[in-house]
């Protein structure tokens, strides 16, 4: 018996605290109601400047909070600093009063400029963004695209040289204009041979090498083990060259990609694509073979030892 009254007066307490808070919280205020709550209120402060005597009474009828609904939100709202404002406009002189009121009216005014800010209905940007789809899908933007980088360059350059021109005019002091026309003109010849020789350079393939027969023909173990027979004769490029078709051909045999003899290193890596788990592996282990045997550079044991790993994070074990 004593342990349920004591559960009864538990389970009251809890009631009554419940009720409480409920109580305090107070209705949910729109915006509009929001705004007008806080020019009541900037009016009762006003009032204050001749009937000091009343501040007990604004503060009593002002809640602790407000609940504030704007676009499907709820915000709460302290009114804490208005009631310490006012308790201490009880406590002070003459004097104090009166800086006291501005400040709280001040206040007042910036929280219903912000109210007004969240009243204003917002833009719809879902929609505007489906008209401007809807405009640029016609037949007459189909074509239509941005400047390339050709573009943007040339129109830079025409920019530079039309503010240069316009900075150095031809007729003003004609033999230093000349001279620094001349050295344009000079500059502008050299970089367009520099120009022209970099694109007439023939371009060397480093990415293709043409197997007579799939990888996957002869078994990744086979690959490995010419691999390692070749690193420990201090062939460590080799090794490194065979290594890396061993693990292409581990691949292979569980299925990556269909066999093709002809296909290079990036390929590969194109097929595999970058969400398989075997990416960065396969990343890792093209990276090295293509610096090494593509970019003619010395290897070392500690190379092949760190494309071995590789190949044992692939699988190959």
């Amino acid at each position: 018996m004593t342990t349920c009254r004591i559960i009864l007066r538990i389970s009251l307490c809890l009631l009554s605290g419940l009720a409480f808070c409920a109580a305090d919280e107070g209705p949910i205020l729109s915006a509009a109601e929001y705004r007008r709550q806080l020019e009541q209120y900037n009016a009762d402060v006003e009032q204050l400047a001749n009937n000091p005597e009343r501040a007990a009474q604004v503060d009593s009828n002002i809640p602790s909070h407000v609940s504030v609904s704007v676009s499907s939100h709820t915000y709460t709202v302290s009114y804490e600093w208005l009631k310490r404002e006012l308790k201490q406009f009880q406590h002070s002189d003459a004097k104090e009063r009166a800086g006291l009121l501005p400040r709280i009216q001040q206040q007042l005014k910036t929280l219903d400029q912000q109210a007004q800010a969240y009243e204003e209905p917002q833009p719809d940007l879902q929609s505007e963004r489906r008209d401007l789809d809807q405009i640029l899908s016609r037949y007459e933007f189909r074509k239509a695209r941005g400047p390339g980088f050709l573009e943007i360059w040339w129109q830079k350059l025409m920019r530079w040289l039309s503010n240069f021109f316009d900075r150095h005019p031809i007729y003003g002091r004609s033999g230093q204009n000349l001279l620094v026309y001349g050295s344009v003109i000079v500059a502008f010849i050299f970089f367009a041979i520099w120009i022209t020789r970099r694109l007439r350079r023939p371009k060397e393939d480093f990415t293709r090498e043409i197997l007579p027969f799939a990888p996957s023909a002869r078994s990744w173990r086979a690959w490995l083990a010419d691999a390692k027979a070749c690193a420990q004769n201090g062939g460590w490029r080799d090794g490194i060259h065979l290594a890396y078709w061993a693990g292409i051909s581990f691949l292979e045999e569980q299925g990556a990609w269909r066999p093709d003899r002809a296909r290079t290193p990036r390929e590969y890596l194109r097929i595999l694509g970058s969400r398989k788990p075997q990416y960065p592996v396969l990343s890792a282990l093209t990276r090295k073979f293509e610096v090494v045997w593509y970019g003619d550079r010395d290897a070392n044991a500690a190379d092949f030892q760190e494309t071995l790993g590789q190949l044992e994070k692939l699988g190959c074990r």
